[in-house]
């Protein structure tokens, strides 16, 4: 009978079935929902001391008690702000998108570790749920109650929304632009579309980069996806590129000057000839190590029997998507909203 009945509440408190868990937050839960996956995940995947470790305590929790502490220190840090301006109307939670991110954050009945070319997450996760509704000029208590918080707005000091700075205002690290502008200078400016001369990332709309690489000047230029040719990382979409490796070593490069040289005879690294083996000056035979050690008149130079060849970079650098390893132990655990 009391088996019975703590079964019984696990599905009424949990909402579990044998398929795994059903998330259903709202306003009311949200916490809980949230505390609700990172636990099933921590309890299907992890080991005891990984649990304890996670949850910063040093002896066993059973699953219900590590829902009851997560959805208590949510409720307790941000989920309390949160809730106070959902209870005023400051912010509204769009409840499909959280339950959208939740549920992408469950780890698969089937595996506790994936190998993937993009985080799950990622998308589903990408825009907050909770959303601000106080306009510019309004009063606020904390920075998630401005509409267009946190990329376009904030709540300043006097408690009242304030837009990030645009086109023609000053800008500052401590004082950044809107998202769709640059501090240049001191003063915001519109971000640059593909093919608009750069010379810095930063200056570019995002998802492109400042190519310089391109003739006849650096421009704007969409990122590349995998498969593309690249000479740098900033260049592809999945911010990897593998380049053509220095001859004779394992050193990565995207042109020769990133190589290290190497004696003509047996390949080991050098700086300069002498490295390799000490010359002979051309006039008076001396053995030297540099032109200066030749003294007997013009023309004495250190000619060397073994040369120093410059590196050479080869092979065909190329764009590869990002490969991840996702453990949903404690993996997900940066992507729970609150957490």
């Amino acid at each position: 009978m009391r088996l019975a009945c703590l079964v019984s509440l696990c599905a009424l408190l949990v909402g579990c079935d044998e398929e795994g868990i059903t998330v259903s937050a709202d306003e009311s839960n949200f916490c809980a929902e949230i505390a609700e996956v990172a636990c099933h995940n921590m309890y299907q995947c992890c080991a005891e001391g990984e649990i304890e470790d996670l949850l910063g305590v040093s002896e066993p929790r059973t699953e219900l008690q590590c829902r009851e502490d997560l959805t208590r220190f949510c409720e307790r840090g941000s989920g309390n702000s949160l809730a106070d301006s959902i209870k005023n109307g400051r912010v509204t939670l769009d409840a499909n998108r959280l339950n959208d991110c939740l549920d992408t954050i469950v780890a698969p009945d089937d595996s506790c570790a994936a190998v993937v070319a993009e985080l799950p997450w990622k998308q589903a996760c990408m825009q907050s749920a909770f959303v601000g509704t106080v306009a510019t000029g309004g009063a606020c208590f904390f920075a998630h109650d401005c509409a267009g918080a946190p990329e376009n707005a904030y709540c300043a000091a006097n408690q009242k929304c304030t837009q990030k700075p645009t086109a023609g205002f000053p800008c500052s690290s401590s004082n950044p632009c809107a998202n769709a502008f640059y501090c240049n200078a001191g003063v915001c400016a519109p971000r640059l579309a593909a093919g608009a001369p750069c010379t810095s990332t930063l200056q570019c709309d995002m998802d492109l980069f400042c190519d310089f690489n391109a003739l006849p000047q650096p421009v704007c230029t969409a990122k590349a996806p995998g498969g593309s040719p690249c000479s740098s990382a900033a260049g592809c979409a999945s911010g990897t590129c593998i380049p053509g490796q220095c001859m004779g070593t394992a050193t990565s490069c995207y042109k020769d000057s990133d190589c290290s040289s190497r004696c003509a005879d047996d390949g080991t690294f050098c700086t300069t000839s002498a490295t390799c083996a000490l010359g002979t000056c051309s006039v008076g035979g001396n053995t030297c190590s540099s032109n200066t050690n030749c003294t007997s008149g013009t023309g004495d130079t250190c000619v060397f029997p073994v040369l120093c060849l410059p590196g050479d970079c080869i092979g065909d650098p190329i764009c590869t998507a990002a490969i991840l390893t996702v453990d949903y132990c404690d993996g997900t655990f940066s992507a729970l909203p609150l957490l």
